[in-house]
């Protein structure tokens, strides 16, 4: 294999569309591939001239007597186009293609400051008798690059002119079908990718353009599977955006008719990142949940970058649509951890989600027996987090008020675990029993016994109801004195607060002061004519009187603060 050979293949493996990096000459749709078709097409002694289409109703009378040679036919030097054309170009007026021809440069030669070409720039302001005229004229120009390495049919998908693209595609299927099946897939414009790895599709589904992009799956099978730069499949944008009729279009062509079979031809086809049934799940979609695993049953098994499996992540966003869908195929990844070592259930109680946890809880009862690595049920979880609706539901049923004598790996019962998190509201619930009340953890510590070693001094407002709540636990129970589990606060040391006291008394004057001077520096100022000489610009706008309302208030309460923290330095 030659140098050259050996060139082309790569540019073929890459995907690449560089032609040259000085912007000043030609950028086409891979140069090396057009000009080695463009030689078997001389090799083989004809241009592939075509008769007249004659159906002038279809809207592909722009194709009649195009020549295959035409496509290939390559002019010079780019010339920089001047404002006339460019202001032309934009209007898409009828007799702009008469100017395009009278101003002595060849069309296919204007360039704009940003490498477009005049097809791409009709293209992209949605000028379709002009696009077609183009095409008649300048055939080359379909398979024409700007700086952004994007083609014309780039620029019309991403601007959603559904028109433009089915012009362009008509243009391209009429001179592929004109080519040995080798260098069709060679010079195949829907797998080009553009400076940031966006195929034309995937620009069509990035504008929401659903109906186009369905139109450009059935033109090209393999274009849906392609990554872009940051790794994104047009498959995967599909599922995403919860587009059901695009994911089946999409899917229907990955081909094999048996399960393990299509399973291993979507893995091999899909570039990028996977996990579609995640994806599915984060965008809110039972449908498109639906269309995959109809299709490919076992991607419910498949885990996310974070060894999180479906189910658990649809337990973790709080998707009960989708928790329950997935029960309905199978209850199996109930029983089946995460890499952080939690189940379903237990991502379910983290997040809060209380209608998922009952609803796993009811399919399937054994699941509350289920531990994470902490050792940690349920309850132990929602004791933690302060899920006060979830503790009292799992306490107050007969199938699993025995939770809470549970102890993790550190001997903490979810009463422990409430009062190390201060999660006053739960406290009443949990301590339900003397034997709750009296259970140790590895340390030797009751419940009483965590709060009196982490009571501060000056505690704040949650330790307090903690406590009380702990306090009255014990005194209807009747599990001895409580005396030890209330202690005086203790005084603030004035020296050390003194700091802080002058800088609140720093921070309120400077509000006073700006606050007043705001009153005389009115927005928008005062009139300086008669007939209201001195009047306030904006007196009846009803703005001004929130400003002035407002200002008031803050001064009054800034000179207010400062008053309390004189006297209270001084009373010190």
């Amino acid at each position: 294999m030659d140098s050259s050979e050996a060139h082309l293949d790569r540019i073929e493996a890459q995907g690449s569309t560089d032609v040259s990096h000085d912007q000043q000459k030609r950028r086409y749709f891979p140069m090396n591939l057009i000009n080695k078709v463009a030689s078997k097409l001389c090799s083989r002694g004809g241009d592939g001239a075509t008769p007249p289409m004659g159906d002038n109703e279809s809207g592909l009378e722009f194709l009649n007597n195009l020549k295959l040679s035409d496509l290939f036919h390559l002019p010079g030097e780019n010339v920089q186009m001047n404002t006339e054309v460019f202001s032309g170009l934009s209007d898409g007026d009828k007799e702009c293609l008469e100017m395009l021809k009278g101003v002595g440069t060849p069309m296919a030669c204007l360039k704009s400051d940003r490498g477009d070409s005049v097809l791409h720039l009709a293209a992209r302001w949605g000028h379709l008798e002009l696009v077609k005229n183009i095409i008649s004229e300048c055939p080359c120009l379909v398979l024409e690059l700007n700086f952004k390495d994007q083609l014309p049919l780039h620029v019309a998908a991403h601007a959603g002119h559904s028109a433009i693209v089915e012009a362009l595609v008509a243009s391209v299927t009429f001179f592929s079908d004109r080519l040995a099946e080798e260098d069709r897939e060679r010079l195949n414009p829907y797998v080009l990718r553009d400076k940031y790895g966006n195929t034309a599709l995937h620009l069509a589904i990035e504008g929401r353009y659903m109906e186009m992009a369905a139109s450009l799956v059935n033109e090209n099978q393999n274009a849906s599977f392609l990554e872009n730069n940051e790794g994104i499949s047009s498959l995967y944008m599909a599922v995403e955006a919860g587009d059901v009729t695009l994911v089946k279009e999409i899917l229907k062509t990955a081909g094999n008719n048996d399960l393990e079979g299509r399973n291993s031809n979507l893995d091999s086809k899909l570039e990028g990142r996977k996990h579609l049934v995640h994806v599915a799940l984060n965008a809110r979609s039972i449908g498109v949940l639906d269309v995959i695993l109809n299709e490919y049953p076992s991607l419910e098994d498949e885990r996310d970058e974070e060894g999180r499996t479906c189910l658990s992540f649809a337990a973790s966003i709080g998707f009960y649509k989708g928790v329950c869908n997935l029960l309905d195929r199978s209850t199996k990844n109930v029983y089946v951890c995460d890499e952080d070592g939690s189940f379903p259930i237990h991502t379910a109680a983290e997040n809060g989600h209380i209608r998922i946890v009952k609803e796993i809880l009811k399919r399937c009862p054994h699941s509350k027996h289920m531990l994470n690595k902490l050792g940690q049920n349920v309850l132990h979880i929602a004791a933690k987090i302060g899920e006060h609706n979830l503790v009292k539901s799992l306490m107050r049923s007969d199938d699993t008020k025995h939770l809470g004598v549970g102890q993790d790996v550190d001997g903490n019962t979810p009463l422990h675990l409430a009062v190390l998190n201060w999660r006053y509201r739960s406290i009443r619930t949990l301590a339900s029993d003397v034997k709750i009340l009296q259970l140790r953890n590895d340390n030797g510590l009751t419940a009483r016994g965590i709060a009196e070693s982490v009571l501060k001094p000056n505690y704040i407002f949650h330790e307090r109801l903690t406590l009380a709540f702990l306090l009255d636990a014990h005194a209807f129970r009747g599990c001895g004195s409580v005396k030890s589990l209330t202690k005086p606060s203790e005084p603030l040391d004035h020296e050390k607060s003194r700091d802080y006291v002058n800088t609140l008394l720093l921070v309120a004057a400077l509000v006073a002061t700006m606050t007043f001077a705001a009153g005389f520096t009115i927005p928008g100022g005062f009139n300086s004519s008669a007939p209201h000489l001195g009047r306030a610009t904006l007196t009846t706008d009803p703005n001004l009187f929130f400003f002035l309302l407002f200002d008031i208030l803050a001064m009054q309460t800034s000179v207010a603060s400062i008053c309390t923290l004189i006297y209270m330095g001084a009373v010190g």
